[in-house]
């Protein structure tokens, strides 16, 4: 006789990955919050089947060494737990870099990225680098090459459309929107590609999400 599954309960979480923490790769990101919400007493609810799995859904991975400010991922909880009540018993048991900021119910584990902005800081940038910038913005198409792992060219596509703002603020530093959609995504990589630039930090500041009703 089958059973019902035992109801769970949503929230989405925003949480910063700073300093030492920038370079935890995502698996290491969802070992530390597994181990942070068994420390913070929250009761995490697990995928059924023979090797059960904590419900932790997140949002697009940074590469290693890149900060987030406002990354996100949903809980699954197996009881209603007030939001408040979940930021601060995670707040004091997260690690060093990773700071919990707010948390809101929301109906579903899964949720959609539309757009990201990041802060873009170059230690060299190039004289010209306010003609480069308008010259992608004015362009209809900026194509970049991708390489695989190993470094070989794998295929070419363009950025464009996925570039949506990109400025030059101070201290050599650039702020840009980018894509997060499937099959239009566009990374500061990219970006460093089209302008022929190097960023020596980046940060990304905000995710846009999109949540189910």
């Amino acid at each position: 006789m089958d059973h019902e599954p035992p109801a769970e309960h949503h929230y989405l979480l925003r949480y910063a990955k700073t300093g030492d923490a920038r370079y935890l790769s995502l698996h290491d990101v969802r070992r530390a919050l597994e181990r942070a919400t068994r420390r913070a007493g929250l009761p995490l609810a697990y995928s059924r089947g023979f090797r059960p799995k904590p419900r932790l859904t997140f949002g697009p991975p940074l590469a290693v060494g890149t900060e987030g400010l406002r990354e996100c991922v949903v809980l699954s909880l197996r009881e209603d737990v007030p939001p408040d009540a979940v930021r601060e018993r995670l707040a004091s048991a997260t690690a060093d870099g990773m700071a919990v900021g707010d948390v809101r119910r929301v109906a579903r584990r899964k949720f959609g990225t539309a757009w990201a902005t990041y802060d873009l800081e170059l230690d060299d940038p190039p004289d010209d680098l306010t003609e480069r910038v308008e010259r992608l913005l004015a362009a209809d198409s900026v194509i970049v090459q991708r390489d695989d792992r190993k470094g070989k060219p794998t295929r070419r596509r363009d950025i464009r459309p996925g570039v949506t703002e990109l400025t030059i603020g101070s201290h050599n530093r650039l702020h840009a929107r980018l894509s997060l959609r499937d099959g239009s995504i566009v990374t500061p990589r990219d970006l460093a590609s089209a302008l022929d630039v190097e960023f020596s930090r980046v940060v990304r500041t905000e995710i846009e999400t999109e949540l189910p009703e």
